[in-house]
């Protein structure tokens, strides 16, 4: 009985920690992969920097699209999934900023 006291509980804590894991960082090799990733970091983020976000990832994903590449015009090449695996929705917002700035000087 003082087993089953202990075990609970231990169980409980375990399960409470998986439930609020959350998404931080994009991941994810192919275009659905991806997608998931950008929808589960998107819903983790305030919403007053939901749309910033979105427009950041536009801007990464049209940049690093290479018509070539696409394959049935879905727009997450493999490039510009290379380019946002791995950062987290504050860094995506900057690398846009960076290329809006780049791509301005030209």
């Amino acid at each position: 009985m003082r087993l089953r006291g202990i075990i609970v509980p231990a169980v409980m804590l375990l399960l409470a920690g998986c439930a609020t894991k959350t998404t931080t960082t994009l991941s994810g090799d192919t275009a659905l992969e991806m997608q998931s990733s950008i929808q589960m970091v998107r819903a983790n983020i305030s919403p007053d920097r939901r749309e910033a976000f979105d427009r950041a990832v536009a801007t990464i994903v049209f940049s690093a699209t290479d018509r070539r590449f696409s394959q049935g015009g879905d727009r997450l090449t493999p490039q510009s999934i290379g380019m946002l695996r791995g950062l987290t929705a504050n860094q995506v917002i900057e690398t846009a900023k960076l290329l809006h700035t780049v791509s301005s000087t030209y």
